[in-house]
């Protein structure tokens, strides 16, 4: 090949790379953890810290799916045990999700831990069902062609103010 041909495949190839339009795509974190034999995720920038076994506190009169209080450095934390609210039976889960709520102090009872992962945009759905239990959830994301439910906590944290005001 001469030089001319060298330059001309060099030419060709810019032409090509100029014409290909580069789409940069938003990627988010979410820690994925599970909660009975179901995982689900939460954004990672929701999450505080993650406990092992702390001891929970059982408080009278409050909804079921409240197991009760957990002391960290003195301040207490509501205890949600989700598998109550979404299946009617309780969960011998081992870890607490310490969330960023602001002006509340919540927990999240899980099983375990499973990853954390970044999601690209285009892999983050928002549900179209309304189902009783679709309520609580903020949409679903994709992580290795499985969907997991991104859990709402503003929509959990709803229906409990709703169930102590009725009572």
């Amino acid at each position: 090949m001469n030089n001319d041909e060298i330059l001309k495949q060099i030419e060709s190839n810019d032409k090509v790379e100029k014409d290909i339009e580069v789409k940069e795509e938003l990627f988010y974190r979410y820690l994925v953890f599970w909660i009975g034999e179901q995982k689900f995720a939460l954004p990672a920038e929701e999450v505080h810290e993650i406990l092992t076994y702390n001891e929970i506190y059982f408080v009278p009169f409050v909804p079921p799916y409240i197991r009760g209080y957990a002391n960290r450095h003195g301040q207490p934390y509501t205890v949600f045990d989700l598998q109550m609210l979404f299946e009617n039976s309780g969960i011998e889960g081992s870890h607490l999700l310490i969330l960023k709520v602001p002006n509340d102090q919540i927990a999240l009872l899980i099983s375990d831990v499973d990853e954390i992962v970044k999601v690209p945009d285009s892999k983050i759905y928002s549900l179209t069902s309304q189902d009783e239990t679709s309520q609580y959830f903020s949409g679903a994301v994709n992580v290795e062609e499985t969907e997991i439910f991104v859990l709402g906590v503003s929509k959990i944290l709803e229906r409990l103010e709703s169930d102590i005001e009725r009572s």
